[in-house]
């Protein structure tokens, strides 16, 4: 397995109302071991904020970025030579595409939010399905990831991190790190 940057887009972001979901889309990111999010749509202070902090407490560098224009951030990654992965109910089944997903150094994950483009699905060098049903962009990208990473991503350390979670069979105990 090659060693992999992945940065995650998010297209069509709306104020108020993708809030949450965009903010639980920038979580699974971190989490999962992407370098950063680019959020394409209106930009939202709020969600930078919020995202930045919870990674200075719990540790990593990952950051939360805006665009204007999602069709010249995919060219710009493309030129960076990331292969981009629209995810997409639509697309080619990742089970019998993960092998080549994983041969790739550098990944971009697109991810919708309002209804996408025709011209996303045709940029993206391949538009890969979760499942062939409805479903949300929270759930194709955690589990995109943990199949490019083969559940290595689970295990991940996060440097100067000030708090970590002591696990344990019941209730919630953390501790400083």
């Amino acid at each position: 397995m090659v060693k992999q940057e992945i940065v995650v887009l998010r297209y069509g972001h709306r104020l108020v109302r993708d809030y949450r979901v965009t903010s639980h889309c920038c979580l699974v990111s971190r989490a999962f071991g992407a370098r950063k999010i680019v959020i394409a749509g209106d930009e939202d202070e709020g969600i930078r904020k919020s995202v930045e902090d919870i990674a200075k407490r719990w540790g990593g560098s990952f950051k939360v970025e805006f665009t204007g224009n999602w069709r010249k951030s995919l060219a710009e990654f493309a030129k960076k030579g990331f292969f981009s992965v629209h995810l997409t109910m639509y697309g080619l089944p990742l089970q019998k595409e993960a092998k080549m997903l994983r041969s790739k150094k550098r990944v971009l994950l697109v991810i919708g939010s309002r209804k996408v483009e025709k011209e996303v699905y045709e940029l993206s060098d391949a538009n890969i399905a979760i499942t062939g049903q409805p479903h949300s962009e929270i759930a194709a990208l955690a589990v995109v990831m943990d199949w490019l990473q083969q559940g290595k991503e689970l295990g991940k350390h996060f440097s100067k991190a000030k708090i970590r979670v002591v696990p344990q069979q019941r209730g919630k105990k953390t501790s400083k790190a």
